[in-house]
């Protein structure tokens, strides 16, 4: 699942990176100690897991808005197959407007990673 990280989650992940990477290079690579503060390795976890929340929570929404854009689609066309000729130039335009919205929808599905 693909990970969204808010602009402080990322900045805080980034200086918590820097620090662990700091007290690693601190570290006596024949010794079973290890100077890298716990702590900041949980909070690192703590934020993967927050950023994967929320990226379960966009690909949700933009499966459900590309379901709901291919139903306003597709009842759109059965709507202009239907229509009377009067009618037609109205119910050619909602279908244009809602193929139009399907096309956005699809491209936040593959923004979202669906």
């Amino acid at each position: 699942m693909t990970r969204v990280y808010s602009k402080s989650q990322l900045a805080r992940r980034v200086w918590l990176t820097g620090r662990i990477a700091k007290q690693a290079m601190a570290d006596d690579e024949y010794s079973e100690d290890t100077c890298v503060d716990p702590k900041f390795q949980r909070e690192v976890d703590r934020i993967d897991r927050r950023a994967e929340e929320e990226g379960g929570y966009r690909q949700y929404e933009a499966r459900r808005h590309l379901d709901e854009a291919r139903r306003t689609a597709a009842a759109a066309k059965v709507r202009l197959d239907a229509a009377a000729p009067k009618d037609r130039r109205h119910a050619r335009i909602t279908k244009n407007d809602a193929e139009a919205a399907l096309k956005r929808a699809e491209r936040a599905a593959r923004k979202a990673g669906i």
